[in-house]
């Protein structure tokens, strides 16, 4: 940090008044804020800042704002501020809609109520150019986007101008299977567009490699999307303040941009927390009326648990997650929710609920490759951290020393660590390797459609980690029957409520809880906390 502090006071001509707002800067950034509020306020900064409207080509920006000053670097200055201009300008402007809406809404939309958020959601999609779909787990996100897609082919969008695209490839996968899922359930009269429709679907992938997105340089390589494009973006949560930024620059001057997701989940990996604050600022101008909040669950009904789980960490009810944990305590987990009450961040195998340690056995034991991927979605050990000894690097060595002990472990499952053109394996990608009677070794995952790709040899993979447990960072996208999360210490900075609620929201069926009461309240009661500028900035698009 000191390295670099001294190299721009040399680049920038710093005074050494500056040195410790510079370096609460480069903190805050480090830990996903775009901007920094100095205590003291602000020095002379000579010619290295100046205020919004003044010297573009400093490379930090002083915002006076809501009786505070803050910095900001120049380049995420200029990110936020192209982000709630292309979206402002996305909410201003309304999309004609044929003398057939009416009916086909009420055709994909049976019975449904002037209140129904869904077919509110699908009419926001059809007749204006920016929609924002939000809703926690079980809310229909995905089936209500089925039929969005269904109701702008029959008002004349052709499927091949509709491109689906997530922040990863297993959240694209996901999207993609839940979509074409969906679709079967169309209405007779939309059947013919069925074919299209799963054409789109399927053709789903990565917002990186959509918009072929270099992160190093922060922008697309590729051309701007085709005239007449509608982008859906799913998992909006993780994508980050520069991608944000990409993806509205590669929209054509007549796009649209549909986005899904749930505001309460981790921010991204990467600097910001855009989606939130979008959901935050559509309440008002200059996105109001783009925005539909889903709210009723249907996935839970018969785990009501987790969805209640949910709802009191949305809510940041404190006593409420306390409680329902007492009342869940044990492995049980009747109704979607198990507590097992440890000291946080140390949870022995042996102490896993046994179903749990049924399925990574499951994994582990497999005849075959296809039987074991199969076996490793079906459950996932969730943590913090990837190192220290809470991490999911310490806990994995745990599970399979642990399966080692009862017998050959012919599976081991691993998890890629970067993309791959050559292998066609992207980061986040979850595999095993088999190790076969005769000491053979070959590495095997599944293509984007689900679909085996060959196996390939050990030597060729890129790199990768084993994935007996993965961090709640990178569950993000995924959904598994079973999740057992291990909480970390009270003190940790990552115990905070989108920590733990990302981590529940993985389940489908089953959700473990295992850590303190200490960890439980301080995670319950403590939010990421993210500094942004984005609502300054959609403020001042209104204007």
């Amino acid at each position: 940090m000191n390295a670099s502090i001294t190299w721009l006071q040399r680049r920038w001509a710093l005074p050494d008044e500056t040195v410790p707002a510079v370096r609460g800067l480069l903190q805050a950034e480090i830990a996903g804020s775009t901007a920094f509020a100095p205590e003291h306020g602000i020095v002379d900064w000579g010619r290295a800042a100046a205020p919004p409207e003044g010297d573009p080509n400093t490379p930090v920006v002083v915002v006076p704002h809501g009786g505070r000053t803050y910095i900001q670097s120049r380049a995420l200055f200029e990110a936020e501020r192209a982000i709630a201009r292309g979206m402002a300008a996305l909410a201003g402007q309304a999309v004609p809609v044929s003398d057939r809406f009416g009916e086909n809404l009420a055709a994909l939309f049976p019975g449904a109520e002037p209140e129904d958020r869904q077919c509110a959601a699908a009419r926001v999609a059809a007749e204006r150019r920016l929609a924002v779909i939000t809703g926690g787990p079980g809310t229909g996100k995905t089936y209500t986007l089925a039929r969005i897609l269904a109701l702008l082919a029959a008002e004349g969008t052709p499927p091949s101008r509709m491109r689906l695209a997530a922040p990863t490839g297993k959240a694209a996968q996901r999207m993609r299977a839940a979509v074409e899922a969906s679709l079967l359930d169309l209405p007779e009269a939309f059947r013919p567009l069925a074919a299209g429709l799963e054409a789109s679907a399927r053709a789903g992938s990565t917002l990186h490699s959509l918009l072929r997105y270099h992160p190093g340089l922060r922008r697309c390589l590729g051309e701007r999307l085709p005239s007449g494009t509608v982008l859906i973006v799913d998992e909006c949560s993780m994508v980050d303040v520069h991608l944000w930024r990409a993806l509205l620059a590669a929209l054509p001057p007549d796009g649209r941009l549909i986005l899904l997701g749930d505001p309460n989940q981790l921010e991204s990996v990467g600097q910001g927390n855009v989606f939130a604050g979008v959901a935050r600022a559509s309440d008002g101008p200059p996105l109001r009326g783009t925005h539909v909040h889903l709210t009723e669950a249907r996935r839970f009904r018969d785990r009501p648990a987790i969805l209640e789980l949910a709802g009191a960490l949305e809510a940041s009810d404190i006593g409420a997650v306390c409680d329902l944990l007492e009342r869940c305590r044990g492995t049980d987990a009747a109704d979607g929710v198990g507590w097992i009450e440890t000291p946080a961040g140390v949870l022995p195998v042996g102490r896993f609920p046994e179903s749990v340690r049924a399925a990574l056995a499951r994994t582990a034991d497999a005849a075959g490759p296809g039987e074991a991927l199969a076996a490793l979605d079906g459950v996932c050990i969730l943590t913090a951290q990837r190192d220290a000894f809470v991490g999911a690097r310490k806990v994995g060595a745990d599970i399979e020393q642990h399966l080692v002990r009862r017998g050959v472990v012919r599976n081991h499952p691993v998890i890629i660590n970067r993309n791959d053109p050559e292998t066609r394996l992207r980061n986040g990608a979850v595999g095993v390797i088999r190790i076969e009677d005769d000491g053979s070794r070959a590495a095997h995952f599944l293509s984007g459609d689900g679909t085996p790709l060959p196996p390939m040899s050990v030597m060729k993979l890129p790199e990768h980690s084993p994935a007996w447990a993965i961090t709640i960072h990178r569950s993000q996208g995924s959904e598994y029957e079973e999740v057992l999360v291990i909480l970390p210490r009270g003190e940790s900075p990552l115990a905070t409520r989108e920590l733990l609620y990302t981590a529940i929201t993985r389940a489908r069926r089953t959700v473990y809880v295992a850590g303190d009461r200490e960890s439980i309240r301080k995670a319950a009661g403590t939010t990421g906390g993210r500094l942004s500028l984005l609502a300054w900035q959609f403020a001042k698009a209104q204007g």
